[in-house]
């Protein structure tokens, strides 16, 4: 039986990555916090960029230019999530693309924007994206 630990999780990331073919470079936990004997984890959101670009992303990365990181809609296609999954004493990780619709955020963004964003109760928004209460 394999031991979970740091060293055992990230191995399992780098793994995952190197066969989908590129680094992942973490930006955000998403949730679903799990806490195992020595580590938490979390499901992640950021960036799963191509061998061949890492390190132009790498010096972004590290140099904390977030906004140019996201003015450029070549990185911005390369945001993915990751997913681990834990049955029993094993755990695996899922690299997914959630497709999600833009035109909500940008909405909101041009509304912040010009100052006529307004809240509302979130129950209206479960029901304009039919999400169950």
């Amino acid at each position: 039986m394999k031991v979970l630990n740091l060293k055992n999780i990230f191995i399992l990331y780098k793994k995952r990555q190197k066969k989908l073919g590129g680094v992942f470079f973490s930006e955000t936990g998403e949730g679903r916090d799990l806490d195992l004997e020595d580590i938490e984890v979390c499901d992640l959101g950021g960036w799963l960029v191509p061998f061949d670009q890492a390190d132009e992303f790498e010096a972004l990365y590290l140099g904390r230019k977030d906004k140019e990181i996201w003015d450029n809609e070549r990185w911005d296609n390369m945001y993915i999530f990751v997913d681990y999954m834990f049955d029993g004493n094993s755990v695996s990780v899922k690299f997914d693309k959630y497709e999600y619709d833009t035109q909500i955020f940008e909405e909101y963004e041009t509304q912040k924007e010009v100052g006529t964003l307004k809240t509302r109760p979130i129950e209206e928004l479960w029901k304009e994206l039919n999400i169950p209460e």
